[in-house]
């Protein structure tokens, strides 16, 4: 027990030793005990209302620690709870996870947090819970965001590193400030890879294959890492390349047009080779979702559910007919 603490003490210094870490906060010199926990029960000498609670958290639960801060109420912490204001000057305005709705929400526009529910297209059929800790390593790893080796809980180790498998522009600062979150964490500050597939495939495993279909059809769901300007995809390449006219900003028709949607660069070695649009860019999950969600339903990055002026954008990019 003696040891145990010595090495969590240690890690919160940043003098531990172990594997060399990545995340951008709460991992070495950063992963602070005290922001989480109350060391003997109590905050400044004072009781916690409600508390103590499990492991001496300060909160009842992963999803309230961690919306404690990242709820907007901290201007140097990424903003993940709807409303969100602090990615307002960025275009477009978004982070480039999205946004949750308070724990304990059914939330049609991303995934639900606290209350469990099925698991979509997951072919084990898994219910669950969701919380913050599902994704995030919340004592920090060598991944990007502290995102966690197998979503699952299971023994892969799916590694998505920055510099390698995703790139930023800005860099979070360090200490973090409201303008340095800001920039960090915008869609636009983003650059996208490798990985990633494989990482959202751990839970939702049946959209994580590319299975052949019968003819006409080349697929029987939309393929993933597979390059736009492959003949199989369908794909108008030449508008895809343009970046104007229907489904872009600046559409001919009134109202209607989105950013470009997030693609992967599989050439990229930094971010400004990420950012490079080309025949070999490739789809993935979050061209047409944000891991926290949106405004619109099943996460997607434009209302192709819900209907309305745009509801074609993000397929119009790619499939312009």
């Amino acid at each position: 027990m003696i040891r145990v603490l010595i090495v969590l003490l240690l890690t919160s210094f940043g003098l531990y030793t172990g594997a060399v870490m990545a995340g951008e906060w709460h991992v070495g010199a950063s992963l602070v005990c005290s922001q989480c926990h109350a060391e003997h029960g109590s905050a400044g000498g004072e009781p916690i209302p409600g508390g103590p609670y499990s492991t001496l958290l300060l909160k009842g639960s992963i999803n309230e620690l961690c919306l404690s801060c990242h709820d907007g109420s901290d201007p140097t912490a990424p903003d993940v709870l709807a409303p969100v204001s602090m990615y307002a000057q960025a275009v477009p305005s978004e982070s480039a996870a999205g946004h949750f709705l308070s724990a304990g929400t059914m939330n049609l526009g991303g995934h639900t947090l606290g209350i469990t529910s099925a698991v979509p297209l997951n072919s084990a059929g898994r219910s669950l819970a969701l919380d913050c800790g599902n994704c995030h390593d919340y004592h920090g790893n060598t991944n990007y965001r502290n995102l966690r080796y197998d979503p699952t809980g299971g023994s892969d180790s799916i590694d998505i590193a920055a510099g390698v498998d995703v790139f930023w522009n800005a860099a979070p600062s360090n200490p973090p400030t409201p303008a340095g979150s800001a920039a960090a964490y915008a869609r636009v500050n983003i650059g996208y890879k490798s990985g990633w597939v494989q990482w959202c495939g751990s839970c939702h495993d049946q959209i994580a294959r590319n299975s052949p279909s019968i003819l006409p059809a080349h697929f029987n769901l939309h393929p993933s890492e597979v390059s736009i300007g492959q003949g199989s995809a369908h794909a108008s390449v030449n508008h895809w390349l343009a970046g104007s006219g229907e489904g872009f900003t600046g559409s001919p028709f009134t109202g209607e047009g989105i950013s470009r949607v997030p693609f992967l660069q599989p050439q990229a070695t930094d971010f400004a080779t990420s950012q490079q649009v080309q025949s070999t860019n490739m789809v993935f999950c979050g061209s047409c979702h944000a891991a926290h969600g949106t405004t619109n339903t099943m996460n997607l990055r434009w209302p192709y559910v819900d209907g309305g002026a745009n509801y074609l954008s993000g397929c119009q990019q790619c499939h312009h007919k």
